[in-house]
């Protein structure tokens, strides 16, 4: 039931370092941690449990799924997550925060790999959400077996491993009955309230009918090797004609041509570096990005995507962070707060470049031309005062699975 060729990259990511296993004790997490227990042996795993504190009863859910890990032999740490007074709590906000804190333990245990319980039926229901909010081709390849960390920078250098991707979600609970363990039924599964739980009640209705849900899922297996071709072509494209230096990453017009498929992605990457973000911009504005930036019926000079500036000037490109984005807008978006770093840890500001400062107290603010300073006290340090280590190369190759 497992997928050997996942959990041989989970293997070699994670020879020698623990796995965390996201586990909710839900039928899919649970019956996953029992076929790593079997696979990898229960000391090479610790249960990465996040209470979302969302609902009454989720703290007992919590306690229940970390016996059920450690009737395994397999260690649980549980994380309880706060929310501020109005705070979004969304599925979507949700999740990231959920993310965060199983990076968290993974950075503090040493581990590289966080394996889910993603399953077949998932895939199926991620397809049909993205296809309805016209998403291009390339989000349509949705979930796939190993993948790097879906979050910056928390998931710098973390693995986000699906080794029941093939698996349909019913089989996994058959396996379970037949072992005999118990798993916990979350009650928003059945909440209407969720896109996803819609979805999984219209493909049900679809399945009765005689329609093959896993058609669906099929969608994203046969475009992913035209995604990772396209990613493949994108990354030595970068490497052959782009020059990243601090903050900016820069090329010339005559070396992106002629435009394609490749050459968007590799702008989106470029933008997201270049950001900070979480995510690289959606490929159909990337797509537009690049026919306005390579057009000669139109002059270009600047434009803003996904939290970048993006200007040409003559046959040069310059991709940065926007002015904007860092300092707010009248439309309401706020500024970048001050950061203030710890003394001896490396901190990561603004997605985009890593600090290290021995001497605590000084913190991280804004120079009137967006450009980061140190600051204490009153008395303004250059940032070459904490061994800046900027971020672009690293995020495209983590954006790439290269890392």
């Amino acid at each position: 039931m497992l997928d050997v060729a996942t959990i041989e990259r989970m293997s070699a990511q994670g020879a020698s370092r623990p796995t965390i296993v996201a586990l909710s004790g839900g039928g899919d997490s649970t019956a996953l941690l029992h076929f790593l227990a079997e696979r990898f042996g229960p000391e090479r795993l610790i249960a990465g449990i996040v209470d979302h504190g969302l609902r009454r009863g989720s703290a007992d859910d919590a306690a229940c799924a970390a016996r059920m890990a450690e009737a395994l032999g397999v260690p649980a740490h549980i994380t309880t997550l706060s929310w501020d007074e109005g705070a979004n709590r969304n599925q979507h906000f949700a999740r990231r925060r959920r993310y965060t804190a199983l990076s968290t333990l993974a950075n503090s245990r040493g581990a590289r790999v966080i394996a889910t319980g993603h399953n077949r039926d998932d895939q199926a229901e991620t397809v049909v959400m993205r296809a309805a909010r016209w998403s291009a081709w390339y989000n349509l390849v949705c979930m796939r077996p190993m993948t790097p960390m879906p979050l910056w920078p928390e998931g710098r250098g973390l693995w986000l491993a699906r080794p029941l991707l093939g698996v349909r979600r019913e089989a996994l609970r058959d396996d379970l009955r037949q072992r005999g363990a118990d798993w916990i039924e979350d009650p928003s599964n059945s909440s209407l309230h969720y896109e996803r739980v819609l979805t999984r009640l219209r493909l049900a209705e679809q399945e009765a009918a005689g329609f093959d849900p896993m058609r669906l899922a099929a969608i994203a297996e046969r475009l992913a090797p035209l995604a990772a071709r396209i990613d493949a072509e994108a990354a030595a494209l970068i490497e052959r004609v782009v020059r990243i230096e601090y903050g900016t990453a820069s090329f010339s017009t005559q070396d992106w041509l002629p435009a394609g498929a490749a050459y968007e992605r590799a702008l989106a990457l470029l933008i997201a570096a270049a950001s900070g973000s979480g995510y690289a911009p959606h490929p159909t504005k990337a797509r537009i990005m690049n026919a306005l930036m390579l057009s000669k019926r139109r002059p270009f000079k600047a434009q803003t995507l996904g939290g970048a500036v993006v200007r040409r000037q003559g046959d040069e490109i310059r991709i940065s962070r926007d002015r904007g984005a860092l300092y707010g807008r009248a439309d309401g978006a706020r500024a970048i707060p001050r950061l203030v770093l710890e003394a001896g840890v490396e901190t990561v500001w603004d997605g985009r470049v890593a600090l290290k400062i021995d001497e605590p107290g000084w913190a991280v603010v804004l120079s009137r031309n967006a450009q980061p300073e140190l600051e204490k006290d009153g008395k303004r340090l250059p940032l070459a005062a904490a061994a800046p280590r900027w971020l672009l190369k690293e995020r495209v190759q983590h954006l790439l699975g290269q890392d």
